[in-house]
């Protein structure tokens, strides 16, 4: 309870510190002023800063004895797209908006090293990841690339998002995957381009589009059922009297089984082969990778489906298939990704009305704080 009471007792003044990250956003790997704030902010409660990680990521590390590290991971950056909500603490910066949540994200780490600088040191350190480049897909990777677990070695590494939909004072995961793989993928189709006044000397290139998006949405539906795939884009002609010389048609697939990833690609190589045949265009598949799988570790897990705090567990009952690149941190460690119920009448993710639930700086912070504790003394007794 004395957590939840300090917590009570600062919750204004981090509800304004959320607000002033919110009038602040900045997006992938943009991320300057965010960090610097940031990072001031935990130096302050005695954490050793090392910046200039993945580009502004850094980590904060609040000292404590000789055993096991472990971390706790937020994002920072924000979504290039204009905000619609009126707030009175309304994005300052046209075309960027903190739609994802990743505001209140960075104050729930903070009031929880808050939280954890305050009481007793801990049998090990605790490292606080911060992130930049989630939405991309690219700030974990480059992160570690930079080295990150070569500079700290968690041996738990916990990371959470506010979760619309799922009712305020639950925390909710599972052991396996979590969060799906992501990839772009699609066609380059090409063959020859002329004036829309002489169709006949020029490539049936829109017809066979429109075969590869019938044919690939069919295939896939069939023989990969348990993914979610939809053709998102298309990139052709400039102007209205011209047939261009070349397309490309691109889509999102999410998947949850590292086979599937592969079993797409079959898929689409066979679909441009058939193409190709029927109207005599070029067509070359493509299959980008953005996110991998997260899945969570059962020990990791255990830290905190166990603790009897401020939010109740509940048991995900399947994965989302929304992607997120924490993936990439436990791809080959011991770690665990979490929802925070942020309220089933919440707006959604991603949308221009969305606006982080301030409800959770309540209760969330005092939660994770008895997960890093509980990871903690759990890990330094098998040491």
């Amino acid at each position: 309870m004395e957590d939840l009471a300090w917590l009570l007792a600062q919750h204004d003044r981090l509800v304004a510190l959320r607000r002033e990250f919110h009038a602040h956003p900045e997006i992938a790997f943009e991320e300057e002023w965010t960090a610097d704030r940031l990072s001031g902010l935990l130096s302050g409660l005695g954490c050793r800063i090392s910046r200039r990680i993945g580009g502004t990521g850094f980590v904060a590390t609040l000292p404590g004895g000789d055993g096991p590290a472990v971390a706790l991971r937020t994002d920072m950056d924000a979504l290039p797209q204009d905000e619609a909500t009126g707030l009175a603490y309304a994005s300052t910066r046209p075309g960027r908006m903190h739609a994802c949540g990743h505001d209140g994200h960075m104050v729930l780490l903070l009031a929880t090293a808050e939280l954890l600088a305050g009481g007793p040191a801990l049998p090990g350190p605790v490292h606080f990841i911060c992130q930049p480049a989630e939405e991309t897909g690219r700030g974990a990777e480059a992160m570690m690339a930079d080295g990150l677990f070569d500079e700290i070695a968690p041996a738990l590494t916990f990371g959470y998002h506010n979760w619309p939909g799922l009712p305020l004072g639950v925390v909710s995961g599972r052991e396996g995957p979590i969060m799906a793989a992501y990839r772009k993928l699609g066609y380059h189709i090409e063959g020859r381009g002329g004036h829309a006044a002489m169709p006949q000397h020029c490539s049936p290139l829109y017809a066979a589009m429109a075969r590869l998006i019938l044919l690939t949405g069919e295939r896939i539906a069939a023989e990969l059922p348990a993914t979610a795939f939809a053709f998102t884009q298309n990139h052709g002609s400039v102007a209205a009297n011209i047939i261009p010389a070349s397309l490309t048609l691109s889509g999102s697939f999410r998947f949850l089984v590292p086979d599937e990833g592969r079993l797409v690609q079959d898929i689409l190589a066979d679909c441009a082969t058939r193409v190709v045949a029927e109207f005599g265009t070029r067509v070359t598949p493509f299959s980008e990778r953005v996110f991998d799988v997260t899945a969570n570790h059962g020990a990791a897990v255990d830290a905190v489906r166990r603790i009897e705090g401020p939010l109740s567990w509940r048991e995900a009952a399947a994965p989302s298939m929304v992607s997120e690149d924490f993936g990439s941190m436990i791809r080959d460690r011991r770690g665990c990704y979490v929802w925070l119920g942020a309220g089933e009448d919440r707006p959604a993710l991603h949308t221009t009305s969305f606006d982080f639930h301030d409800a959770l700086l309540l209760t969330a912070p005092a939660h994770l704080a008895a997960v890093l504790r509980r990871a903690s003394m759990s890990e330094a007794s098998k040491a």
